[in-house]
């Protein structure tokens, strides 16, 4: 029997060997290697979480095991240094992305990292891939240096992204200040995903570009859960500026705007409160699949396949909002 493959994973990540060897020895007070041993490839620990090298062959039985058809590749790694060699790195993993996406058609696509650090330098490399299909969007980190993605110096990579209709990913990464004994990746990601978010909401963006279409991981963090509670310098005179006092209307209406993917979503009253706040139309099937051996995405399958959704509904979480979207 021919497997279905209906899944397009808007969140998966791909490190090959040469940027995980390259990016060691640029900061080896950030990460380490683990040569590769057992049959296993080498391994970088980055924020203490371990980031195998890329194998092709392994991927794609994974994809087949679990009905995806496309992957959405990102490496948001390249956010947490932003230095001199950030162009090098953004070219290095654009490249790999996009020679994945030629050598197998229809499985891979690209979301675009940029070296934010530098305006001009970001726009050369938005440039040189707005005419390339295998560019679905781009990639952004939660923070980016310490830099949020609602500052206002990134201003022109937004007009840029906004006139060649990207998509945007906000891809957690660790906050600038770090707090408490748990691993950041656990703990402090979703955290800081719902400061980027907010920062984007207090800027104006969405009313600044309303077409924007910005992707926040794993249900927004805690996003949908605190909605209500980031109008609450609108709501209370004495706050400092530029808490969402100055927009239209309260931060809480542009909550919806996002679109938010099932990342370690395999949680009822979490999908419920993230489908209350922004409908399923902006709900994706995304995963973070990149770790050995990881039960991420079999069990994200299996809490989908488990839910009471119409067939309407179901088609557009695995495939049909992603395809409205992407690029």
């Amino acid at each position: 029997m021919t497997q279905i493959l209906d899944r397009i994973d808007v969140h998966s990540h791909g490190f090959p060997e040469a940027y995980l060897r390259s990016l060691c020895k640029r900061y080896p007070e950030k990460a380490s290697l683990q040569e590769p041993c057992d049959g296993k490839p080498l391994i970088a620990y980055w924020s203490r979480a371990p980031l195998p090298a890329w194998d092709s062959a392994t991927r794609l039985r994974e994809m087949e095991r679990d009905q995806v058809q496309t992957e959405v590749l990102s490496a948001p790694t390249i956010y947490t240094h932003l230095d001199d060699d950030s162009s090098l790195f953004c070219r290095m993993l654009n490249d790999f992305q996009a020679e994945l996406a030629r050598i197998a058609p229809g499985r891979f696509r690209s979301f675009v990292h940029l070296p934010v650090n530098s305006i001009p330098e970001s726009l050369k490399e938005l440039a040189r891939w707005k005419d390339r299909s295998e560019a679905a969007g781009v990639v952004f980190g939660s923070n980016m240096g310490g830099v949020y993605p609602g500052d206002p110096s990134l201003l022109p990579i937004w007009e840029a992204i906004d006139k060649l209709m990207m998509p945007v990913l906000i891809h957690p990464v660790t906050p600038p200040a770090r707090y408490g004994p748990v691993v950041p990746t656990i703990l402090q990601f979703p955290l800081d995903s719902v400061t980027a978010a907010t920062s984007i909401l207090y800027s104006g963006l969405f009313e600044r570009f309303p077409g924007l279409k910005i992707i926040i991981p794993h249900l927004g963090g805690f996003l949908p859960f605190v909605r209500e509670r980031l109008d609450m310098a609108a709501d209370i005179a004495g706050f400092p500026p530029g808490q969402g006092q100055d927009l239209p209307k309260n931060p809480s209406a542009y909550v919806d705007r996002f679109y938010y993917d099932m990342a370690q979503g395999f949680n009822r009253p979490a999908f419920d409160c993230c489908r209350a706040v922004a409908g399923i139309d902006h709900i994706l099937y995304g995963t973070d699949h990149f770790f050995l051996e990881d039960p991420w995405r079999p069990r994200l399958n299996a809490f989908i396949d488990d839910l009471p959704l119409s067939l309407r509904d179901r088609v557009a979480i695995l495939r049909g909002n992603a395809e409205r979207i992407l690029r």
